[in-house]
């Protein structure tokens, strides 16, 4: 996404790709109303729970430790 949109595209935490089959970004999942690590781990948790692949596979170890 960085390189095709020439840099414009930064991922933070918060912000989950949704992947096919193949690995392919199709969509994303954007959650925001707690800090970036905590609103990341609800989206990939909920990716998951609709079966789906989520890009990271799995939130931040210390995701629960961050703070606003």
């Amino acid at each position: 996404m960085a390189a095709a949109s020439d840099g414009r595209f930064i991922p933070t935490p918060g912000g989950v790709l949704l992947l096919n089959s193949e690995h392919i970004a199709i969509g994303a999942v954007g959650i925001s109303g707690d800090a970036s690590e905590k609103d990341e781990f609800c989206a990939i948790e909920a990716i998951k729970a609709a079966g789906l692949t989520p890009e990271p596979g799995q939130p931040a170890a210390d995701w629960n430790a961050a703070g606003l």
